[in-house]
């Protein structure tokens, strides 16, 4: 059965590494692939190498665990 109706609540938690930042974009690795975003979509505290984390809104860098 296939309802649009119902909402999920099913999330996918993306995790990547940063592989280059600069002024406008940062370079992210996630799943072996690489995507480009906006500096902007990067929380201000995230650093060259960090493993980040999506948050819906920006990415973050990831909580050691």
């Amino acid at each position: 059965m296939d309802d649009s109706t119902v909402k999920s609540s099913c999330q996918i938690e993306r995790i990547g590494e940063i592989l280059r930042l600069d002024e406008q974009d940062a370079v992210i690795l996630i799943n072996g692939k690489t995507i480009k975003v906006p500096i902007a979509k990067v929380a201000g505290e995230v650093s060259h190498g960090d493993r980040v984390f999506w948050t819906g809104n920006s990415w973050r860098r990831k909580p050691d665990s």
